[in-house]
């Protein structure tokens, strides 16, 4: 829960470790020896995390020094009010109540909370309000049993003003320390070592304080108070150890979990707001006879509800800020994806297509034509008809290269309104068009390139009056059986070519290699023998 875990010592932190023993020894021998010189123990451990603070402090260089400076701020008062009570107990008197002792007990746990807050500001960032409100839900839980077996006892018994004021005060500053130990605790993220032992501190004196205070309130005399003392020495003993451990000087990453509430959270969430019920069901000390403990404990249920109703909402905000964020991700994902879809139409249609007058390219037609001849037969061949376009030299002469373009453009155009629907027309370069027809036999095949043939015998009308006389030259070659794209491109290349040395303006169809015959408009030989 806490982050990793302390790992086996190391040479730098030899000297934590060391410490931790020799802390770990002290509070052993404590609990073995019965003579007063034991109460000399306390007050040697206190004093000695503050110099660990400072061993530490100048060995690791902590981002932050101003919390340790608190810390060991606090822990000089916190030794002489243990050597107050301890001189009292060797000398075999009551310790004063009210005295110096809870003056300086008082005043440790106001530095210790000033630490606190700034060690907390320094891990966990800036204040937030979900880390407020869980804290604050925390705190005000486990105020409820501090009222009901500290704080009421002690109202009701005959305490004057100032020792009630001293009794009271105590569990208070412990609710302080138990607010900004939760925040500490319900974050996410990596703990180093340094603040985990911090936490433990945290975890083991408020334990301690409240086995002492709570029964000194509820029996008037605290019970086992050598286990509260034994509390107290540990706790330092980890604060110590926090300074002197390397980790001291790496910020932990934390974070306040905003999205969702873990189980082991609800749990513990659910388990504080049933908390003041319980006591008042089961009349803990006899609260209910007392109203003003009831409307108290009553009072803090509010709190608490109101609290997990504001965490709640921040949850909810939280949960609809994040769906409105995955439904702008979504949306921009999806225009990414149109994009990326339409560009690479954009670029396959660039791959096979002709980037002047938007026809096949010699690619497509190559794979196109692969896939007709392998079902071309007798009863439904198909056909492949090249043209070239006669006289197109001398537009690009006269005119220019703009007027020649325009002309291609128009010729494509032209074409493709000869042409069925499932056939393709593909330009290969230059004034060079090819189609591709399917299903045809030799007649339909025949009056199909007579119909190409008339298309060019009106003229091409361009731009700033100009027009274009010109013609064009075919050679066909029809597939009858599976042949491969370049020999059927051969033959019919070979078919043009007989077409332009017959004449132009004609087209010629390759049957075999010993024949072919020749088509030209009306008025010439339609048909032409090798």
């Amino acid at each position: 829960m806490f982050g990793p875990r302390l790992r086996l010592p190391s040479r730098r932190d030899a000297v934590a470790w060391a410490y931790a023993a020799a802390g770990i020894a002290a509070i052993v021998v404590y609990l073995l020896i019965s003579s007063t010189a034991r109460y000399v123990l306390p007050v040697l451990v206190q004093a000695s995390v503050v110099l660990a603070i400072v061993v530490g402090v100048i060995r690791n260089r902590p981002r932050s020094v101003l919390p340790w400076c608190l810390f060991a701020a606090a822990m000089a008062p916190y030794a002489a009010a243990d050597m107050i009570w301890g001189l009292y107990q060797m000398h075999g008197t009551e310790v004063p109540f009210p005295g110096l002792a809870d003056m300086l007990y008082l005043g440790t746990y106001v530095l210790f909370a000033a630490g606190l807050l700034t060690l907390a500001r320094q891990q966990a960032g800036r204040l937030h309000w979900v880390g407020l409100l869980d804290a604050g839900i925390v705190t005000l839980g486990f105020a409820t049993l501090a009222w009901a077996f500290i704080i009421a006892p002690f109202l009701r018994s005959e305490l004057s003003a100032w020792p009630l004021a001293v009794s009271i005060a105590y569990p208070v500053t412990d609710m302080v320390l138990l607010s900004v130990t939760a925040r500490l605790m319900l974050t996410t993220g990596t703990r180093t070592p340094s603040l985990v032992l911090c936490i433990g501190w945290l975890l083991v004196l408020l334990a301690a304080d409240g086995l002492y205070y709570g029964t000194m309130a509820t029996t008037g005399t605290a019970i086992a108070e050598d286990v509260s003392e034994v509390g107290w020495m540990l706790s330092s003993v980890l604060l110590g150890l926090a300074a002197l451990h390397s980790s001291v000087a790496r910020p932990s990453r934390l974070a306040y979990e905003q999205e969702r509430l873990s189980r082991g959270r609800q749990s513990i969430l659910i388990g504080l707001i049933l908390m003041g019920p319980l006591i008042v069901v089961a009349d803990v000390g006899g609260i209910r006879a007392q109203p003003v403990n009831v409307t108290v404990i009553v009072a803090m249920m509010a709190g608490l509800s109101l609290l997990l109703v504001l965490r709640v909402v921040f949850l909810a905000q939280y949960a609809q800020v994040r769906a409105a964020e995955a439904r702008t991700r979504a949306q921009a994902l999806a225009a990414s994806l149109r994009e990326q879809a339409e560009l690479q139409k954009q670029l396959s249609h660039q791959a096979t297509h002709d980037p002047l007058t938007g026809l096949a390219n010699r690619a497509l037609l190559n794979d196109r034509l692969e896939s007709a001849l392998v079902r071309c037969s007798a009863e439904s061949s198909a056909g492949l008809v090249i043209l070239d376009l006669d006289g197109f030299k001398e537009v690009n002469d006269t005119l220019g290269h703009p007027a020649g373009d325009e002309l291609l453009v128009d010729v494509a155009q032209r074409l493709m309104g000869r042409v069925r629907e499932q056939d393709l027309v593909a330009r290969l370069g230059g004034d060079e068009f090819a189609l591709l027809v399917e299903g045809v036999d030799a007649r339909t095949l025949h009056h199909y390139v007579t119909r190409i043939l008339d298309s060019f015998q009106d003229p091409f009308v361009l731009a700033h009056g100009h027009s274009a006389d010109v013609t064009t030259s075919v050679g066909v070659r029809r597939v009858t059986r599976p042949t491969t794209p370049a020999e059927a491109l051969r033959d019919a290349d070979t078919a043009l070519y007989r077409a332009k040395t017959a004449g132009k303006n004609q087209a010629v169809f390759f049957e075999s290699p010993r024949h072919s015959s020749a088509t030209a408009p009306q008025g010439a030989d339609r048909t032409r023998h090798r």
